[in-house]
Parts: structure tokens; C-alpha cells; sequence
């Protein structure tokens, strides 16, 4: 009798017991989160994607590819930060971005490129600038006799090409856009720069030689996405085609 009296009698915990219980509770709570976080995030529920694009990218493909992704993974999250194809190079080799869409500003062994889209270079210009005149190419070294504005990808250009006379240079294209509106120069972009230009701008495809941009996929070498991450590249890699083939354009083709 007294032996089944002990084996049944309760255990108290001791004063540090109690204190440590709440502890204890908290503990388990982040620990079921933490675990149910990581399901989420495996099975795609929640979960964050950073993605650096150049500003063409972002603007004219990206729009159409985040509708897709939201509608298909509602609980995941997408921040974009459109930047230069250097910037976009530099943020993912800080692990600022998990991949990063832009040209391949020069060759990295930590990155992985994935050619995505290719678009071409043109002449932006004032209606009321001469080389709007004339329709149909222009040549390189018709550009010799005009005032240039650097957009900043001067490096397409072939040295024959080049203006031998001071040239402006702006930040961004907001800024390049409201000079080359003023008249002041002309500039050289890629297709998909120039496709909401303002109705006092016009085009011209460069020719002789003829110069393309190719857009890439980069990601790290030797590193794993995340699921959310994954997920974004799938849902791009699937609706790429048909986005590009909605812009209509001769100039711009999806090399994925």
C-alpha cells in the first residue's frame, strides 16, 4: 500500500521549475512555427523571392510573369529592384537577390548564365531631330554629325561608330528620355527601352553592323534557390513565350 502511494503521488516542480515553464511553453511555440514555416516554404505556401532585373526587363516582361506567379502561389512574396546589368550582377554576388535578370556585363565563374531574351539596338530621337526624317536603318557612322546622349550601353556600340565630340550623360532614363525630348542629342537603346517613349520620340533600327542585346537568366553557381525562388524561375520559364509573343515585336525573340 505504501509503495502504490508513491508510485502515484505528484511531482511538484520546484520554484526554477516554474519560472523556467512559460520558458518552456515559448520554446515549443517557435519551435512548431519555425517547423510549419519550413513546410510552407517546402510545399510553396509562403515564402519571399528578390529578384534585380534591368529596367526593359521589369517593365515590359516582368508585369505579365509576376501576375502568373501571384495567381499560382498566392502565399509567396516578390520584391524586384530594377538596376543596370553591372548593378544587377553586383547585387546577386552580395546575396542581396536570389537571381538576377540583365546582359552579361562581363564573364564571372560564380555566376550562370541562361540566355533569356535577345532584343535590338536603336536610334531614339525627336521627331523634329533630322535622322527622323528617313525611315528604314541607319548606318553606325551617320551618327558622327550629332550631338549623342550616353544611355549607358555605349559599350554595344562599334568604335567606328563612335561620336568624337563631348557627349551628355544621365543616370537614368526618365532623365535620358526628358533630353532627347528637349532636342538636345540623340541616343541608342534596345527594343525593349523604347516602347512606351513619349509621342514626341521616335525610333530607328541601327544597321551596318546590325547589334543585338541578349538578356540573361543569372544565377550563383554551386547554390541552391530556395522553394519560393524556384518557383518564380518555373512560372518564367513557362510564360516567357507567350509574353514576348504579345509585344508583337521583330526585334525582340526569347532565346530560353
Amino acid at each position: 500500500m505504501k509503495l502504490l502511494e508513491r508510485t502515484t503521488r505528484r511531482v511538484a516542480p520546484t520554484a526554477e521549475g516554474e519560472r523556467f515553464i512559460p520558458i518552456a511553453e515559448r520554446l515549443i511555440r517557435d519551435f512548431d512555427t519555425a517547423i510549419s514555416d519550413l513546410n510552407g516554404a517546402a510545399e510553396r505556401r509562403s515564402g519571399h523571392v528578390s529578384i534585380a532585373a534591368v529596367p526593359s526587363f521589369a517593365a515590359q516582361l516582368m508585369p505579365g510573369i509576376v501576375k502568373a506567379f501571384v495567381a499560382q502561389y498566392p502565399g509567396l512574396s516578390v520584391h524586384l529592384t530594377d538596376d543596370n546589368s553591372l548593378g544587377v550582377q553586383r547585387r546577386l554576388l552580395r546575396n542581396e537577390v536570389d537571381f538576377a535578370i540583365g546582359s552579361r556585363f562581363r564573364s564571372n565563374l560564380d555566376l550562370v548564365f541562361k540566355p533569356l531574351v535577345q532584343d535590338r539596338v536603336e536610334l531614339v530621337c525627336h521627331r523634329d531631330h533630322p535622322l527622323a526624317r528617313e525611315e528604314g536603318d541607319l548606318e553606325w557612322r551617320e551618327l558622327q554629325n550629332h550631338q549623342f546622349i550616353d544611355s549607358g550601353i555605349q559599350g554595344l556600340m562599334p568604335l567606328e561608330g563612335l561620336p568624337d565630340r563631348p557627349k551628355f550623360e544621365f543616370s537614368t532614363t526618365t532623365t535620358l528620355f526628358a533630353m532627347v525630348r528637349a532636342n538636345i542629342g540623340v541616343t541608342i537603346l534596345p527594343t525593349l527601352a523604347t516602347r512606351d517613349l513619349h509621342a514626341d520620340l521616335t525610333t530607328r533600327p541601327m544597321a551596318d553592323p546590325l547589334i543585338r542585346r541578349d538578356i540573361f537568366l543569372i544565377t550563383r553557381k554551386d547554390w541552391s534557390l530556395s522553394p519560393a525562388s524556384a518557383a518564380m524561375i518555373e512560372v518564367l520559364s513557362h510564360e516567357i513565350l507567350r509574353i514576348v509573343g504579345d509585344l508583337a515585336s521583330p526585334h525582340v525573340q526569347c532565346k530560353f
